[in-house]
């Protein structure tokens, strides 16, 4: 840094900044606005951290690394981000003529005011006497000046077309390509779209296998027959081969290749710790996975040699994330792009260059990003996000670094977390139907439906009274619901953040707490169950999980996750709002409270429940199970392994007992005081396969 920003001024706090004026110009940072000639303008706080900085450097320029280092605190960000941020402060500033902010080529950027610009004098040198108005020295002809101005404009013209132009595009048109009973999911574009590989199930209680067929008509062909789930599949560059993906009962996934169009299947390599992943090709004999080597390693990309099985890492990702998954590799193999999660509900979406190792983000904003693919030119990301709310596609240009854009539709229900792509940018997607509504489990097994709405509904809890508060996506984001005894349902929340989640009634049943992820930010929130008293309880926006309330209703229990790991932090509500370590919770991933108040959890799947005080059922929790603890022990929703969901009770004596299977559940469970169980499920499940055709504007 230049010596003023590095020593004067270490760090940045609006806040704590005072008002200054450039050349009549008045900025007041803590209030984020900037007055000229009686006129206010509102900045956002990331702009007005760029202007204070530009601002101390005193008319001396300051590099793009130097301002991200200030005003992101040293993040990683996407090039458009800063363009962005000097875009909206010329803006602001562009009614004071005095005031400039100049662009230093393969520098930065250097804020000037004529009272207090910086100019290094030029060596006095005589005069040159003045010539008559129409001629020009003798020693310059007319000819040389005519051909360095005609350079001049020949070199900016050479320069703007080689710069990236804006690219727009549009869905001109969309059609079904399956409509079987049953569910159809992972769609494969083969390179030159003639032909589609999908996984299928007749329903949700089957495994997959992979079928193919052609996209115009033609009867599917099942390439695969196996007990596991066949999943992911995706084309080899030639388009001779497939990668898939298989998910077994239990353990690890499998990395499958098989030739096309018939031939005998093999297994590449397992994974370590993966169950799912998304699998693309890096060259003709690599492929590329998301897995992490051991239980307590990141999640990273690796590249797999198809000839040997051998893995190396791709990613390093930073320890205070959650790391990197589901690949996509450009068409010409140069980039990959990949989701990075920054903590439970927030994702960004980053580039690697496979040639230079450099890694940068393409979105900052921590919206969730789920299916990804290339256009066909290797410039585009065409992507699933829920970016202000319901999820829709967007489009990120990787190569001019502006901000995404919403690609419109005109279409009702589509799913975006499996797509695929051929070379004339036809794009084929999911088509959903169903809904998924919480639901009572009686004590013959039978359900007795809460929620009747269209949309997904999940992690419900019960209060006292019976009033059942759930998560629910029915008004596009994900926002905390209530629905009461007498069948009314009603919204609590309207935060539009990219994830909401753990709903915990207080002991009273008058609050419930809960976790909210907006704009890379996570903090538990409580609200009256009358949707008033809106109020977030924690600032720091570190990732959180599950809070559960004391059982005075004082105090809130949650996990932190840091750099260093998961902790069980205790929050007074009452007191200096300052969240403490609680010994003997540290490592905890799972945190759950009886009606008593104590408190149980899990360090890892596949090992026994711990209480933090006293002893613990013998209760092992396997991978994808959830559970719930009540009065009379453990309950657990067993994830589908060799026999269908099930919900069992492990009480805190006894043997354990199956309460009923659970063939439709949607992998929730919650609990009323007095042991009634809450099942999120599926109904009406059908997914199909359409195709929309993209187009540049």
């Amino acid at each position: 840094m230049n010596e003023h920003v590095a020593l004067a001024w270490p760090t940045l706090n609006l806040a704590r900044e005072t008002p200054f004026s450039l050349a009549g110009t008045h900025v007041r940072p803590a209030a984020l606005e900037v007055e000229t000639a009686g006129v206010v303008t509102q900045l956002e706080p990331r702009v007005m951290k760029v202007l204070v900085a530009l601002h101390r450097a005193r008319g001396q320029p300051v590099s793009r690394d130097e301002l991200i280092d200030l005003c992101w605190s040293g993040r990683i960000v996407t090039e458009g981000a800063l363009n962005r941020c000097v875009a909206q402060l010329r803006k602001a500033l562009c009614a004071n003529p005095r005031v400039r902010l100049d662009t230093i080529p393969t520098v930065g950027y250097r804020l000037q005011a004529s009272a207090e610009a910086h100019r290094v004098a030029a060596p006095a040198a005589p005069m040159p006497e003045a010539l008559p108005a129409g001629r020009l020295p003798r020693r310059i002809s007319r000819g040389v000046v005519l051909s360095a101005a005609a350079a001049v404009v020949a070199a900016a013209a050479g320069i703007w077309f080689a710069l990236p132009k804006p690219v727009g595009w549009t869905a001109t048109g969309y059609r079904p390509i399956t409509a079987e009973q049953g569910l159809e999911t992972h769609p494969a574009l083969a390179p030159d779209g003639e032909q589609i590989v999908y996984s299928r199930r007749p329903d949700i209680t089957a495994p997959r296998d992979l079928y193919i067929r052609s996209l115009e008509q033609g009867t599917p062909i099942r390439i695969t027959r196996h007990p596991d789930d066949d999943v992911s599949a995706v084309w080899s560059p030639r388009g001779d081969r497939l990668a898939f993906i298989r998910i077994p009962a239990r353990g690890p996934c499998t990395v499958m290749i098989a030739p096309v169009p018939v031939g005998p299947e093999r297994a590449v390599a397992r994974c370590q710790q993966a169950t799912y992943t998304r699998v693309s090709w890096l060259d003709d004999q690599t492929v590329v996975i998301g897995d992490r080597p051991g239980s307590n390693d990141l999640w990273r990309l690796r590249a797999i040699d198809v000839r040997t099985g051998r893995a190396r890492d791709l990613t390093s990702p930073d320890p205070a994330t959650l790391g990197d998954s589901d690949p996509a590799v450009s068409p010409d193999g140069r980039l990959v792009v990949f989701r990075r999660s920054l903590m439970h509900g927030a994702d960004d979406l980053f580039l690697k260059d496979l040639r230079t190792g450099r890694e940068r983000a393409l979105t900052d904003d921590g919206w969730k990003a789920a299916g990804y693919v290339w256009s066909a030119d290797s410039r585009h990301i065409f992507y699933s996000s829920n970016r202000g709310g319901e999820f829709g596609l967007w489009t990120v240009d990787t190569r001019t670094g502006a901000a995404p854009r919403r690609i419109s539709l005109g279409l009702g229900q589509i799913s975006f977390s499996r797509m695929s792509i051929d070379r004339r940018n036809r794009l084929a997607v999911e088509a959903p139907r169903g809904r998924t509504n919480i639901a009572w489990l009686q004590s013959d097994g039978r359900l007795s439906p809460v929620t009747t709405e269209a949309g997904i509904d999940w992690d419900p809890e019960a209060a006292a009274d019976g009033a059942v508060a759930y998560v629910s996506s029915r008004s596009g984001a994900p926002e905390l619901w209530v629905t009461h005894p007498d069948g009314q349902s009603v919204r609590l929340t309207s935060i539009v953040g990219s994830y909401l989640t753990a709903p915990a009634w207080s002991p009273d049943g008058q609050s419930l707490a809960f976790v909210a992820v907006k704009g890379r930010r996570s903090d538990i929130y409580t609200v009256g169950r009358d949707g008033s008293r809106l109020r977030s309880v924690t600032w720091d926006g570190l990732d959180k999980l599950e809070p559960v309330w004391g059982p005075r209703g004082d105090r809130l229990y949650y996990l932190e996750r840091t750099a260093a790991g998961y902790r069980l932090m205790e929050l007074l509500l009452a007191g200096d709002g300052k969240p403490r370590p609680v010994p003997g919770g540290q490592g905890w991933r799972n945190l759950r409270a009886s009606p008593d108040g104590r408190l149980f959890g899990l360090l890892q799947a596949g090992v026994p429940v711990v209480a933090l005080d006293g002893a613990a059922p013998g209760v092992r929790i396997e991978q994808g199970d959830v559970w719930a603890v009540g009065r009379a022990g453990v309950y657990v929703l067993t994830a589908r392994r060799e026999q269908p969901p099930a919900v069992w009770l492990h009480p805190w004596r006894g043997p354990a007992r199956k309460l009923a299977d659970a063939p439709t559940s949607a992998g929730s469970i919650g609990l009323s005081p007095d042991g009634r169980v809450l099942l999120a499920q599926n109904l009406d499940d059908q997914v199909d396969l359409g195709l929309f055709e993209l187009s540049r504007d």
